[in-house]
């Protein structure tokens, strides 16, 4: 039999049917995860995470870190996955991207995320505010808004550091970090994980587990754990300290005056290399499985577990309650709005410039009783109700943006799902009420048509609706130009069905159910109804002598303006209801399928 490394390694391949499911507290075992073709991400393998450590996921591009932590952190989807989690207490996980709003200054910011996680904005917490940014070098910049494409901010690094600040605020005993050095200088990223050490350290239960490409040295030496990943599969879990002992048995020393970190992910990259002392993937998951076998690896985890465990401080993790999360949300929006009023302005804009050309081109329509002001009536109570609906696309953009915050915020368990489509109702009432009434006062003080009360109370009611389905579709598309596409198309297909086009008897019998579906039929008709039941509707005309003359050739005489009016506000109700089953079934069911957090 050949001695070489890898003949010797083979003997003893890890076989994923031999594990054990009776796992100890803070560990992980991962069955598999596989997309939905079939291919493995990750294979069998089960590691442990001990208290107060730092614990990084390193390993070559493309190895399965991202999927590693996604699944332990409970935000893995869109793939079969199955295993075990037992991280006791609170989590939170910092994505790579800084998903964060623009308007806050670092110490709004944390103070913002101190009663979105329902703690009291005391002088005990303004002092752990002030401390988490002075251990974050963010101190100087405290008062300095984040920035955004308007307004020039903080800097990426900044960003960064800020992003960690504000999910290390709520005390969480799980913290996972993507890559929390990436875009950091050395001595900001020195300073991020020095920081994240003493947050091990501090709290009892607590630990930090982050991916990391290429840590320095520096970094290296405060590095409590390690578990490196190669083709999905484990080549190393254990303490840092035994790392080196590990790669010389198995014949790959790390080189003198050579970063070790830089040397193991190296080693255990078989992409690039050719040579024949280079072992395979399998070769180094078996190898580790023979030194698991050894009793001195052994007996120093469990030393280095005590080592960790003692003199914690007890952490204290909240998270918010419905109502107090609501109002928090709501305020945000309002502060937005604030600091950003291009959000309501350029559809104040709109509306009124449209309003103000329907008024001047309809100029005391109201008191014109010709053929031709029939028409007009009908045409201009179409236009309202198609297109002033139509231009809720406009709120896409911003309510899209906001989607990736919500994502990180509801994962990171600040709030269900039903709590902020709750605040986004609520918020969309005053702007709709703002709009409404603007062009209900414009348009009927210039064309001087009936019922102005009635008038501003349908435009308000259809708006909610328009409002309710914008915000549907953003919590269903990537992106809000495939949004603003989505919502043209069902608009066209509202406008033709509404009765405007065709009267209801006129439709085929086999889609007459249809009249009934769009909301802009419910709007459209009662505007007719309100304007020309009156009895002084009288016009010189002989096809159309009065008004309930135009509403019966419309199919429209019978039409219950109380019934329609409450009809509209249950539909932008369900419509929210919707929006709230879409979050509730991407966040709640999908994201944790597979994983039982314990």
């Amino acid at each position: 039999m050949s001695n070489s490394p890898e003949s010797m390694i083979s003997e003893s391949v890890l076989n994923p049917s031999q594990q054990r499911s009776d796992l100890v507290q803070g560990s992980v075992e991962i069955r598999n995860i596989q997309t939905k073709t079939g291919k493995y991400i990750i294979h069998d393998m089960k590691v442990e995470f001990p208290q107060n450590s730092i614990t990084a996921i390193l390993g070559p591009s493309g190895g399965g870190k991202s999927t590693f932590l996604n699944f332990i952190s409970g935000n893995l989807s869109g793939v079969k996955a199955s295993g075990e989690v037992k991280l006791t207490g609170t989590s939170a996980l910092i994505p790579q991207d800084d998903h964060l709003h623009g308007f806050y200054t670092c110490q709004s910011y944390l103070e913002h995320y101190t009663r979105l996680s329902g703690q009291k904005l005391d002088d005990r917490s303004k002092k752990r505010i002030s401390n988490i940014l002075a251990d974050l070098g963010l101190t100087a910049c405290k008062d300095v808004r984040v920035g955004d494409i308007f307004i020039k901010g903080l800097s990426g690094g900044q960003k960064r550091r800020l992003s960690v600040a504000l999910e290390a605020n709520s005390d969480p005993e799980n913290l996972f970090l993507d890559e929390p050095t990436s875009g950091l200088d050395s001595e900001s990223a020195y300073r991020v994980m020095k920081y994240l050490k003493g947050y091990a350290k501090e709290g009892k239960g607590r630990r930090v587990i982050l991916t990391i490409h290429q840590p320095s040295s520096y970094l290296w030496e405060l590095i409590d754990n390690v578990v490196i990943l190669a083709k999905g599969k484990l080549i190393y879990s254990g303490p840092r300290e035994q790392m080196e002992t590990f790669f010389e048995i198995t014949g790959f020393p790390t080189p003198p005056n050579f970063n070790p970190a830089d040397h193991y992910v190296t080693a255990a990259n078989d992409e690039f290399e050719t040579n024949e002392n280079k072992l395979s993937v399998d070769a180094w998951v078996a190898a580790f499985k023979k030194f698991t076998d050894n009793p001195d690896f052994v007996e120093n985890k469990r030393s280095k577990k005590s080592q960790l465990k003692k003199n914690p401080t007890l952490s204290t993790s909240e998270r918010a309650g419905g109502l107090g999360t609501t109002f928090e949300l709501v305020r945000r929006y309002f502060l937005n709005l604030w600091f950003n009023p291009g959000m309501l302005l350029v559809r104040v804009v709109m509306y009124s410039a449209l309003s103000l050309m329907l008024g001047i081109l309809f100029w005391n329509l109201g008191d014109n009783n010709s053929y031709g002001s029939i028409q007009s009536r009908i045409a201009l109570m179409f236009y309202v109700g198609a297109f002033f609906v139509f231009m809720s696309v406009a709120v896409l953009p911003f309510t899209v943006q906001e989607k990736s915050i919500v994502d990180k915020e509801v994962r990171n368990g600040y709030y269900h799902p039903a709590v902020y489509q709750l605040a986004q109702a609520l918020c969309s009432i005053p702007g709709v009420i703002v709009l409404a009434g603007m062009g209900t006062g414009i348009i009927i003080g210039m064309t001087d048509l009936r019922e102005g009360g009635w008038y501003l109370l349908n435009l308000t009611l259809t708006l909610f609706c328009a409002e309710a389905l914008a915000q549907l579709v953003s919590h269903i598309v990537p992106h809000f130009i495939i949004g603003i596409a989505l919502i043209a198309g069902c608009y066209g297909m509202f406008m033709l069905l509404e009765g405007f086009m065709l009267i209801p008897s006129e439709f085929p019998t086999w889609i007459k159910w249809a009249y009934h579906v769009p909301f802009h039929t419910y709007s459209w008709r009662t505007f007719m109804y309100k304007e020309f039941s009156s009895s002084d509707a009288t016009f010189d005309s002989s096809q159309f002598p009065t008004g309930m003359d135009v509403l019966r050739a419309y199919e429209i005489e019978d039409v219950n303006p109380v019934n329609d009016m409450v009809v509209l506000l249950c539909y932008g109700l369900v419509l929210h209801l919707i929006s709230f089953g879409v979050l509730h079934l991407k966040y709640v069911l999908f994201q944790r399928k597979h994983v039982s957090n314990q």
